[in-house]
């Protein structure tokens, strides 16, 4: 006990000695760049203009301009012709791209929250919520060796809820001459919950004048992220000498889109090929074409091979990326003069252009011709837009349109999709993309069932059980991998949804360069949920409305017990049992005999009385089935739903 008391005593002393030498330096470091100079930079506020690369020396690939005052931060990123602002007060923010301002979703609140004071300009704020815990040479990514100190800090409560904490420090380097060189932290991602390590490496130096005096800046940051070099930033400009004005941060109105309000309100028809729904549209004049309504598409994405037909102009350098449900894909900007749906008309947009044709997209046709892609947010976020399920219709109206009476949901905008938080059973919440491009509701990887939640099988166990009843989908994210689930209830808001059929891919066995494969926890809340309701999406208030379809709207949908029978001489024989149904549930199986339906012989019946009174009914309709098996008689009660995949 004594031996543990002096070691202790001794590593206190020793972390004491060490944390008063690292803080001594730390203080060597602050005026090194600047002193005053440098600590009074952030309250006054200031500008710096940054060139983006991904290669040492290579060309810029990016423009981005900050504006930090205080706790504010303002980015403008500028890839292309198209720019992105985001605005940031330390507990809330806002983005804009193009016309349209959203509010920031929680995920990027957590992330900004961790990383604003994670830079060179904010150093001088460090000893405000960190204590210096020691000083040790140490190498960086860059391979430079230089004195890393160690900052602590309080972990804050949104840590405290992660499956994996991210180390509650952070490391600031030195150079001989109390420089800093770089810094080193733990940074979270809250759509996925992974935990990545960040290195900014500052490389040479320069000074700026400022009212206060003179600021030792880097010129060059190099940021790793995993030990991978990521991108290098370049200083262009630092202007501390203009006051920047609280108006910089405040958020703005969004921008009345460049529609033509003139032929609006209009109605459009839609179809719907399994649950996928389609429309057509026309570009700069040329088509129709036939493209997926997707609301969970974050742009419009468009197969190369119409763009010289249609005239879409390439925007020099915006050559990206396109993440979707079926992999990565490499792709670049285009502008059209006019898209067109029916005579609901946006001019003067970008979207994205790519190999559609080599997704399982590439396969789809409707009445002969190609689906050519698929229908995103530039577009769809123009208008209000009312879905109607009973009708195949979808009316646009401009964005300043009244709301219809209905139940209002508020969502958050998150990578330009609509996010919301549903509940799953009495216990748990998800994050759902509302996704009118998902022909089937997809649970998040992360998702882990609760027993009383509902009931689920392997996919395998699925394709076995469906036989030759199942339509294979070629969609590649559906493998044997996969999940699917009988939800008992899932709520949004104060609407309810019972009975909800679901997919899950776990994310280790997903196509990596997928969405999926990225070990997201945001799902896919597709029109399998919506058919049943009016839903109308207005992008500029940031909230949908639905209306529930009408008793006599519902109950012309067609609805069933999940068993489907054939004639074996005189006797019906149960031949296939739909897996997770009613009748599954139950226990009802494949080569029962049907004895009695709601205590008759059905024995004479016709086959459209069979099919009308057993495979295809109406929601609700309960059923007393009798049959017989192993020469003894079994009777379930079964109720009709409409089993929506």
């Amino acid at each position: 006990m004594v031996k543990s008391l002096t070691t202790l005593v001794i590593s206190l002393a020793l972390i004491a000695v060490y944390g008063s030498d690292a803080r001594d330096r730390f203080e060597s470091a602050l005026q090194k760049h600047g002193g005053d100079a440098y600590k009074q930079l952030l309250q006054r506020g200031f500008k710096v203009e940054y060139d983006i690369t991904r290669e040492y020396g290579g060309k810029s690939e990016a423009k981005r301009v900050e504006y930090r005052r205080a706790n504010f931060l303002r980015t403008e990123n500028t890839i292309g012709s198209q720019t992105e602002i985001v605005a940031f007060d330390g507990s809330k923010g806002w983005h804009r791209r193009d016309y349209l301002v959203g509010s920031l979703a929680q995920e990027e609140i957590g992330v900004r929250q961790d990383t604003q004071y994670m830079n060179f300009w904010s150093a001088p704020r460090w000893t405000q919520f960190a204590t210096v815990a020691g000083g040790a040479p140490a190498r960086m990514a860059d391979g430079r060796t230089g004195y890393r100190i160690t900052f602590e800090f309080p972990v804050p409560e949104r840590h405290q809820r992660l499956p994996k904490r991210p180390e509650n420090k952070f490391y600031c380097y030195l150079d001989d001459e109390n420089r800093i060189i770089g810094i080193e932290y733990d940074q979270v991602d809250y759509e996925t919950d992974e935990i990545t390590r960040i290195v900014r490496s500052y490389q040479s130096f320069r000074e700026f004048e400022t009212p206060q005096g003179k600021l030792l800046v880097p010129n060059e940051i190099r940021i790793y992220a995993g030990g991978t070099h990521v991108s290098t930033m370049f200083v262009r400009a630092l202007d501390a000498q203009t006051e920047i004005a609280e108006s910089l941060f405040e958020r703005p109105q969004s921008e009345m889109p460049p529609i033509v309000r003139e032929k609006l309100p209009t109605k459009v028809p839609f179809r719907l090929k399994g649950f996928s729904m389609l429309v057509q549209i026309h570009i700069n004049d040329k088509g129709p074409y036939w493209v997926i309504f997707d609301t969970g598409a974050y742009t419009s994405w468009l197969d190369d091979s119409i763009v010289k037909e249609t005239g879409l102009e390439k925007v020099p350098n915006s050559e990206h990326v396109s993440v979707l449900v079926y992999g990565a894909f490499p792709s670049y900007n285009a502008r059209a003069k006019s898209i067109r749906i029916g005579d609901a008309e946006i001019r003067d947009v970008e979207v994205s252009v790519g190999p559609v044709r080599l997704t399982p997209l590439g396969g789809d046709r409707m009445d002969g011709k190609p689906i050519i892609g698929l229908l995103g947010r530039e577009t769809l976020a123009a208008f209000q837009t009312t879905l109607n399920f009973a009708e195949r219709t979808v009316t646009f109206e401009p964005p300043d349109a009244d709301l219809p009476d209905g139940m209002v949901i508020p969502y958050e905008t998150y990578g330009n999709h609509i996010l919301v938080t549903m509940g799953i059973g009495d216990k748990q919440q998800i994050r759902m993309i509302v996704d009118t491009g998902a022909a089937a509701n997809l649970l998040p990887p992360s998702y882990q069932p609760l027993k009383e939640d509902g009931v689920w099988m392997n996919m395998d166990q699925w394709y076995k059980r469906m036989g030759e009843m199942f339509e294979a989908d070629d969609y590649g994210f559906i493998t044997e991998t996969m999940r699917v689930y009988r939800i008992h209830k899932m709520t949004l808001g104060p609407l309810r949804f019972e009975n909800q059929f679901a997919f899950q891919q776990f994310a280790e066995s997903a196509r990596a360069d997928s969405i999926i494969g990225m070990k997201t926890k945001h799902g896919l809340l597709g029109i399998p949920a919506m058919r049943h309701y009016k839903v109308t999406f207005n992008y500029f208030r940031e909230v949908m409305v639905w209306q529930p379809n009408t008793v006599e709207e519902r109950m012309a949908d067609n609805a069933g017990y999940g068993i489907w029978w054939r004639r074996q001489g005189k006797d019906i024989i149960v031949d296939w049992v739909m897996p997770l149904s009613d009748a599954d549930l139950a226990g009802v199986k494949k080569g029962d005999k049907i004895v009695l339906v709601d205590g008759q012989s059905p024995a004479s019946w016709t086959e459209k009385q069979l099919v009308d009174r057993i495979s295809y009914t109406k929601p609700g309709r309960p059923l007393k089935l009798t049959v017989e098996r192993g020469g003894k008689r079994l009777e379930f009660n079964l109720t009709a739903l409409t089993y929506e995949l």
